[in-house]
């Protein structure tokens, strides 16, 4: 039977009421089998706004007969009956429920991206996930739950990590993102470079020309631990940032030709295999928010607790 892993997180209200609730909905809507649930971990909040109370996370895996889409429907039903508010993004939330996998499926439309596009980077959805699913593959990153929660645990123990490499598709985004991050007060221990490359081609290229150049010294540089394609539309009016982002939806892995199907990529394979994400750049301010808390969700601190399901 296919295999789903679902996150939950939550920090506002009775947070251990509401998240034993949606495991209770969850072994409800899924009836024919057996849903494993990781431990309940504490966390702090990464990218929101200010003020925030801590989270509580876990992971559960769900085996099943059901496509994608009813699978994301039903979450999407557990949340709305457990009281969730969407106003802003990353906020303070009652409950939140992600699809974060789904088999081998990928899929890339506005409304939903299977893997979920942040998983690779996330201690606090890794860690629980290598509890209950250490054998399932990412297909993007192409590494198992058990390698990519392994290369988070090494970059907690280095505080040179993590590494970024970042290619833009504009000079102008590329100059912009360069000087915001200069500019900005977020400490942060890590190395980020950033590049020209405006096409998904080029972006392949200097992903391979960096994984094999001979010039690095610092082994920490030779491998970045996330490669980040950051893509500005022309005209974000008319255009959707899905559609025109859909040549590098593929070349990275994330969706076959047609946007719609949900199979495995039958694309062009990055030379280096591992985490990477493509980020949307007409915000110019809002994706070197992304990009920073990419680099503080690989390093957020994550502790077991106690609390029974």
């Amino acid at each position: 039977m296919p295999s789903s892993l679902i996150s939950l997180g939550a920090n506002l209200g009775n947070v251990l009421e509401t998240m034993r609730s949606a495991g209770r909905l969850i072994r409800e809507a899924f009836p024919d089998t057996t849903p494993s649930f990781s431990r309940i971990y504490r966390t702090p909040p990464v990218g929101g706004p200010t003020g925030q109370g801590d989270f509580l996370n876990a992971m559960v895996r769900v085996e099943h007969n059901l496509s994608v889409w009813q699978v994301w429907k039903t979450i999407q039903r557990i949340e709305s009956d457990l009281g969730r508010q969407r106003n802003q993004r990353w906020e303070s939330r009652r409950i939140d429920i992600d699809l974060i996998l789904h088999e081998s499926t990928c899929l890339w439309t506005p409304h939903l991206k299977i893997p979920h596009p942040r998983m690779c980077m996330r201690s606090f959805v890794l860690q629980p996930a290598f509890e209950i699913a250490p054998d399932l593959v990412d297909p993007v990153s192409q590494w198992s739950i058990d390698k990519l929660a392994c290369h988070l645990s090494e970059i907690l123990s280095n505080p040179s990590r993590p590494v970024l490499a970042i290619g833009c598709n504009s000079i102008q985004l590329t100059e912009g993102i360069r000087k915001l991050l200069r500019e900005s007060t977020e400490p942060r221990s890590n190395a980020i470079t950033i590049t020209h490359t405006p096409s998904p081609e080029q972006w392949i290229e200097s992903v391979d020309t960096h994984s094999r150049s001979q010039t690095i010294t610092n082994a920490a540089e030779q491998r970045a631990d996330l490669r980040i394609a950051c893509v500005e539309t022309p005209d974000p009016e008319s255009i959707q940032w899905e559609d025109y982002s859909a040549p590098w939806a593929m070349m990275l892995g994330l969706q076959l030709a047609h946007r719609d199907s949900t199979h495995t990529p039958q694309t062009t394979q990055l030379p280096v295999p591992g985490p990477r994400y493509l980020l949307p750049g007409n915000d110019l301010s809002w994706a070197v928010h992304e990009i920073l808390a990419a680099s503080q969700a690989m390093r957020c601190p994550i502790e077991p607790t106690d609390y029974a399901w």
